[in-house]
């Protein structure tokens, strides 16, 4: 129960980016202490080669954050892109000689968003370190937390925007946003919920078990789930809905239809294609044209921080900094009292920050995510949890690419665990389903 209750805390207290500072703060110090207690069983663990090289982009990650933060002299922070604007306020106001700074623009921003990173981390650290049939309670256990979430959403719609049960301040008081602050991220939940369902079904399904009314009440979950991306009016998840819903239904078809899986490879080629649609002319399409002429479009935001990436490259303007130097470049006359936290594309936003080492270690990532989606979902003896760890990660990345979805506790702790869930297990021995409802024992 450790991992999937550590999960319940994440989307119960973690549904905000920006949000919430105490509920965050007590999460991650909870995260701190299992994190502690996961990396000490470490040395009684026999990680794999594919294993070892996740860690190993995890601490680059880390470490570069912390190299933002070390106090350099100006001989050598002033020769970083990007610092000319620091340097000449630094002048203008008087102050001389030029103290030592560090590469981040916004250390403090820096340090909360390491501080962010232990959530996913702690659960990430706790699948590897513990058996892997702990790990199967978030079969149930991210269906469960996504349907309580759907349900405080239309109670949310019922009620109203006065309605208590909307628990952030800065929100989306007119949509069903749930657990979640943003409709966009209680959307992506119930994306990544569909998948584990299906593996639930998939499970009846093998076991050969009688119990149809289980089984219907598992296709009526996942149903609600696509109902509740529906009335979260987030134009991205409607295109990954459809491959996210093909793909889960992979999961829990029968066995006889072995070919069906070479439907994963078009499904990743259609999703890219779908969201390419959506980069571009989805704003036009569908966005309110009131807003395509301000600075809260998409296309606006992109440019700005296109812009502001080009001046800041290859270093980076630090972790966490996107706020303030954001501001720096936008147009002031478009500038309303309504500020721009994050460019609703994350991959924008960590190549602005984090430069050439963070888009290097961003491509490593998706190397190492499609190399082991591979060999899961073309494997002769398929694990349905792995596969639909596949999937819910695969829809968060998608998503990343017009929001930000993993920025919140909660999806990243989703994010987290499916990336662990993905790791081989080689000196594991699990119990898998034959067709006909027998049981045997196969090593991995």
């Amino acid at each position: 129960m450790l991992i999937p209750g550590f999960l319940a805390l994440c989307v119960a207290l973690g549904g905000s980016s920006g949000g919430g500072m105490l509920p965050n703060i007590a999460l991650q110090l909870i995260a701190t202490l299992l994190l502690a207690y996961s990396v000490a069983k470490f040395a009684t663990v026999s990680f794999s080669g594919s294993a070892k090289l996740l860690i190993a982009i995890v601490l680059c990650w880390i470490g570069w954050g912390v190299l933002q933060l070390v106090p350099l002299p100006p001989s050598i922070w002033t020769l970083a892109p990007g610092r000319d604007v620091l340097e000449q306020r630094l002048i203008a106001g008087g102050i001389a000689p030029l103290p030592s700074l560090p590469l981040s623009l916004n250390p403090a921003g820096t340090i909360k968003h390491l501080a962010a990173l232990l959530p996913p981390l702690a659960i990430g650290a706790a699948i590897l370190s513990r058996p892997p049939a702990e790990a199967n309670g978030l079969r149930w256990a991210i269906p469960l937390l996504a349907f309580v979430s759907l349900l405080i959403g239309v109670a949310q719609l019922i009620s109203g925007q006065s309605s208590p049960l909307y628990f952030y301040e800065n929100t989306n008081l007119d949509l069903p946003v749930g657990l979640m602050a943003n409709a966009n991220h209680q959307a992506t939940l119930m994306l990544c919920a569909i998948p584990f369902v299906a593996s639930l079904a998939g499970t009846e399904n093998a076991a050969g078990s009688k119990a149809k009314g289980r089984e219907m009440l598992l296709a009526a979950m996942a149903v609600m789930f696509l109902i509740g991306i529906v009335i979260s009016r987030t134009y991205a998840t409607y295109v990954l809905a459809l491959p996210v819903v093909v793909a889960s239904w992979l999961i829990a078809r029968p066995r006889s239809l072995g070919p069906a899986r070479y439907i994963g490879p078009l499904i990743v080629l259609l999703t890219i294609a779908l969201l390419a649609f959506v980069v571009v002319a989805g704003p036009a399409i569908f966005a309110d044209p009131t807003v395509n002429a301000t600075q809260l479009s998409r296309p606006a935001m992109y440019a700005v921080t296109a812009k502001a990436l080009e001046h800041f490259f290859p270093l980076g303007s630090g972790f966490g900094s996107f706020p303030p130097v954001y501001r720096l470049f936008e147009d002031p006359s478009l500038v309303t009292n309504v500020f721009v936290n994050h460019t609703h594309s994350d991959y924008l936003e960590l190549a602005l920050e984090g430069g050439l080492p963070g888009l290097l270690l961003i491509a490593v990532l998706f190397l190492w995510w499609l190399r082991r989606a591979a060999a899961i979902w073309f494997a002769r003896s398929p694990s349905r949890i792995e596969r639909a760890a596949v999937i819910a990660t695969g829809a968060i990345f998608c998503h990343s690419i017009v929001d930000y979805p993993a920025r919140t506790s909660a999806i990243a702790a989703i994010l987290g665990a499916g990336l662990a869930l993905m790791v081989p297990r080689s000196t594991d021995v699990k119990v898998d389903e034959a067709p006909a409802g027998g049981r045997h024992l196969s090593a991995e």
